[in-house]
């Protein structure tokens, strides 16, 4: 008897459900129009949002935006320990050494990526004449070149890896910073490129 009962009760909030959701409903004995039924509880739907720079009476500021949680880093980015500083290029000159294999594909994209964001000024061969030169600066220092450099303690010819590393990330002399450019690895294998040519020079 129970078991009957609850099915009734079943089928009876079933037809009120589908009676209130799909019902049509009449205008004044005119032609029948759709009705959507009722929502409830609406904002659970179709909640108000803010404008990324809307201003917003929740938080303390006025703002919709909000900055990271303190510590949080980009996904896919790769802190680096080494400041825009003489000493920290030094440092990263002494302490940075290249993770990547050496082979054939790390080369490859290595050279591609030299093509791309180096030879217009570096040259395709690496000896200094690239297309660009800065009217100050003139044709940049060829990887062949045994002049002590000032900045780095050594020459072109024995530039270590972390040297050019740093030197990617945030820039030298007349060269800009590329680290929103090109990212760690890509930079890594840039740098195994340029030890190619640096010994092709030698």
């Amino acid at each position: 008897m129970n078991s009957m009962l609850n099915n009734f009760r079943c089928l009876l909030i079933c037809l009120m459900i589908l009676f209130v959701g799909c019902g049509d409903s009449a205008s004044d004995g005119k032609e029948l129009t759709r009705h959507p039924g009722y929502e409830y509880m609406p904002n659970m739907y179709r909640s108000p949002s803010y404008e990324t720079y809307s201003e917003n009476p929740i938080f303390d500021n006025n703002s919709t935006a909000r900055k990271p949680v303190e510590g949080t880093i980009p996904r896919g980015f790769m802190p680096f320990e080494y400041e825009n500083t003489l000493n920290d290029y030094l440092r990263a000159g002494d302490n940075l050494s290249n993770p990547l294999e050496e082979n054939e594909k790390n080369l490859k994209s290595g050279k591609a990526l030299y093509g791309m964001f180096c030879a217009h000024c570096h040259g395709d061969n690496g000896d200094g004449q690239g297309s660009i030169k800065h009217p100050l600066y003139g044709a940049v220092p060829s990887y062949s070149d045994n002049l002590l450099m000032r900045r780095s303690g050594t020459t072109m010819q024995n530039l270590l890896d972390g040297h050019m590393y740093h030197a990617i990330t945030y820039g030298l002399n007349a060269m800009g910073p590329h680290a929103s450019q090109i990212n760690s690895e890509e930079r890594w294998q840039i740098i195994m490129y340029v030890n190619q040519l640096q010994k092709e020079n030698n």
